[in-house]
């Protein structure tokens, strides 16, 4: 019987919270309001559990919106018992009205039939096969076919453990493998094998984590060079503590979809942490052995660390849209601390008289601040974090 795995309960839940907010917001422009969700390795679309798998998190968001906004689903699965039961759940929602296309073929022969599906409409790729994700040259087609209006975002599963194992291999000459022959091809080329082996080099050839972090981040680079995209790359455990399975790389070219991704991935992660239990290390500082325990003392936590982002995000007195600096606002905490930290952060400062509104906006993400009258300027705004690349 499938059941959802630690990975996919964190995976499924940034898809829970970002893909009708992205269907939405960047909807509400366009006549008429439609969006299109693309699943190129769509699976069972339900596991036998009951819970929702991808498509159908996709399908419940169409579902929930439909008076307002129109979702259109492409759904692609190439296994055919996988794909009997992925349009067994996508005709209980046609059946409400949703339109959902099918497909039991290869993902790479419908990107085509995606972008023309999505002509006037916004466009989210999801793409999340069990091995390497297609060729980076399939990817960079949709980028460049797109523009940069309606809106596109893609979000892409990167293998670690492909990038681990084919390094191994690499690293003991056997480059006729199936493993590096399979990275040559997901990266668009040999590229990938000088960063892994010299990352795993200067990590001290312990392991290869850091080599399938240096190549996630390079591929994430290589893969927007040359566009509008920004990029943020995460990493996905199975337990707090493990090497990460792989990499969820998120590609968007506004501002506000970095601020969406990491709300939702706070989120997701604390539907993971839930469903993992307590980090042992955690549980030894708490008074009880629970789960509340440790998201209340990160949520304090989090709090103070925005604080001082923000202290440092307005020192030099000019007005600041947080939206256009969400990177300063989260800092390392980024995809970790909740949106209700920073309002929690922002609201304490501005009863203090520090930091004062310019324009105070309906939702936390529009509100435009800076460091109010009196005060002094203090140090200048945190850097950039080298696994986030905001749009250009």
């Amino acid at each position: 019987m499938t059941s959802p795995k630690p990975q996919s309960v964190y995976k499924h839940g940034i898809l829970e919270q970002h893909v009708i907010r992205f269907a939405t917001m960047t909807a509400s422009k366009l006549n008429p309001r439609r969006a299109v969700l693309f699943d190129g390795f769509a699976g069972r679309g339900r596991f036998d559990t009951g819970e929702a798998g991808s498509a159908e998190h996709m399908m419940l968001a169409a579902q929930k919106v439909m008076a307002t906004t129109t979702i259109d689903l492409l759904l692609v699965e190439q296994a055919a018992k996988s794909y009997e039961s992925l349009n067994s759940v996508a005709d209980e929602y046609r059946a409400h009205g949703i339109r959902i296309e099918s497909r039991n073929e290869d993902c790479s022969d419908h990107l085509g039939e995606a972008l023309q599906l999505a002509d006037g409409a916004s466009l989210f790729v999801f793409l999340d096969p069990c091995g390497a994700v297609l060729p980076m040259d399939s990817i960079k087609g949709i980028l460049s076919k797109r523009g940069t209006w309606p809106r596109t975002e893609v979000l892409l599963n990167f293998s670690a453990d492909l990038i681990r194992r084919a390094g191994g291999q690499l690293k003991k000459g056997q480059v006729d493998l199936h493993g590096v022959a399979k990275v040559d091809a997901m990266c668009g080329g040999e590229w990938w094998r000088d960063v892994a082996l010299q990352a795993h080099e200067v990590s001290g050839t312990q392991d290869w984590e850091s080599a399938a972090e240096a190549v996630a981040v390079e591929y994430a680079r290589r893969l927007t060079d040359g566009t509008k995209y920004g990029f943020v790359v995460a990493p996905v455990r199975r337990q707090v503590h493990h090497q990460p399975v792989y990499y969820l790389i998120f590609l968007t070219q506004d501002p506000h979809g970095f601020w969406v991704f990491g709300v939702a991935a706070a989120k997701a992660r604390e539907k993971w942490i839930g469903f993992l239990g307590p980090d042992p290390d955690e549980a030894a500082a708490m008074l009880w052995d629970t789960v509340t325990d440790q998201l209340t003392r990160e949520h304090a936590k989090a709090i103070a660390h925005i604080t001082e982002n923000l202290r440092r995000l307005t020192a030099d007195g000019q007005p600041k849209a947080v939206v256009q600096h969400v990177q300063e606002v989260f800092g390392g905490l980024y995809g970790e601390a909740k949106e209700t930290a920073f309002t929690a952060a922002l609201r304490a400062l501005v009863k203090s008289g520090e930091i004062e509104f310019v324009t105070k906006g309906s939702k936390p993400h529009q509100h435009i601040i800076r460091v109010a009258t009196g005060y002094a300027n203090a140090t200048a705004s945190s850097g950039m974090s080298s696994q986030v690349r905001p749009p250009s």
